[in-house]
């Protein structure tokens, strides 16, 4: 370590120029877009609890949650150029980093089947209906990560094939409505979306990820940022970037949802603002 990093003890050892390490500004990216979502979904939350009425000018407004939901995709698909430095520099193997990402993926579906489950439930006993997140951003995460693995290998090519999956979910899926079966890919009925209250199908968001993968290979080629970065974080954005590290944003990911409505339902049952 060198005589900088010792005097500045607060400061992330994350070197400029070095391979096998998180960069703090992916993180903090992350952690600015994991905010963001807790953000927006307390505001869904609070119009499922009528404390707000859906407007039109809300609409709007929430809908910008687009926006930061394509950031964190963005990063998803750069982190997974990141992950291959990482293990290279423990000695992992090739072999090594795709079995490993297929894991991931796999886990992360697991997880989210588990949450249509419980969301299921949910909404059987509180809202007596059949909705449920039948294929929400974790369905979409890992099955697009599973999709991008045999695509690593065209690096910055990814760019390319990210914007023709991108174009093909906005100019080309909308014009079909069937058959429903095929929802994954953006395919179903207007009616559809009255029964599920998070749905990110693999047109477009595939296309986002595979951007993300693209932008990887641009701006950290092989791993490595590939430009200087003349900045350092100072305790809140060093804090932001904590709450970006991908482990700790998966569980936020995890459990925010239900908290934010146990926390609104118990301020309901004993202020008797807002009702399901």
């Amino acid at each position: 370590m060198d005589d900088a990093a010792a005097l500045a003890p607060d400061v992330p050892a994350v070197p400029q120029h070095s391979s096998g390490e998180r960069y703090w500004e992916i993180d903090a990216i992350r952690g600015i877009a994991i905010l963001g979502m807790i953000f927006f979904h307390t505001l869904a939350a609070l119009v499922m609890f009528h404390v707000i009425v859906e407007t039109d000018t809300f609409l709007k407004y929430y809908n910008s949650y687009v926006f930061g939901t394509a950031i964190f995709v963005i990063l998803a698909g750069c982190s997974m150029i990141l992950r291959h430095e990482r293990m290279q520099k423990k000695g992992q193997t090739d072999r090594d980093y795709y079995v490993t990402l297929v894991n991931r993926s796999l886990l992360l579906l697991g997880i989210a089947m588990l949450i249509t489950i419980v969301t299921w439930m949910a909404y059987r006993i509180f809202l007596d209906t059949n909705a449920c997140i039948i294929f929400g951003f974790l369905h979409m995460l890992s099955i697009s990560m599973l999709i991008a693995v045999p695509l690593l290998r065209f690096k910055k090519w990814n760019l390319l094939f990210g914007l023709a999956v991108i174009a093909v979910g906005i100019f080309f899926i909308p014009a079909f409505s069937s058959p429903e079966w095929l929802f994954p890919l953006g395919i179903h009925s207007a009616e559809f979306l009255l029964h599920t209250p998070d749905y990110f199908p693999l047109f477009p968001w595939t296309g986002v990820l595979l951007l993300g993968v693209g932008l990887g290979n641009v701006f950290y080629p092989n791993g490595i940022r590939g430009f200087t970065l003349n900045y350092t974080p100072g305790k809140i954005l060093q804090t932001v970037a904590k709450l970006g590290n991908g482990t700790i944003t998966l569980f936020i990911y995890i459990i925010h949802m239900p908290v934010i409505f146990v926390i609104l339902w118990i301020f309901s049952a004993l202020t008797g603002i807002g009702y399901l």
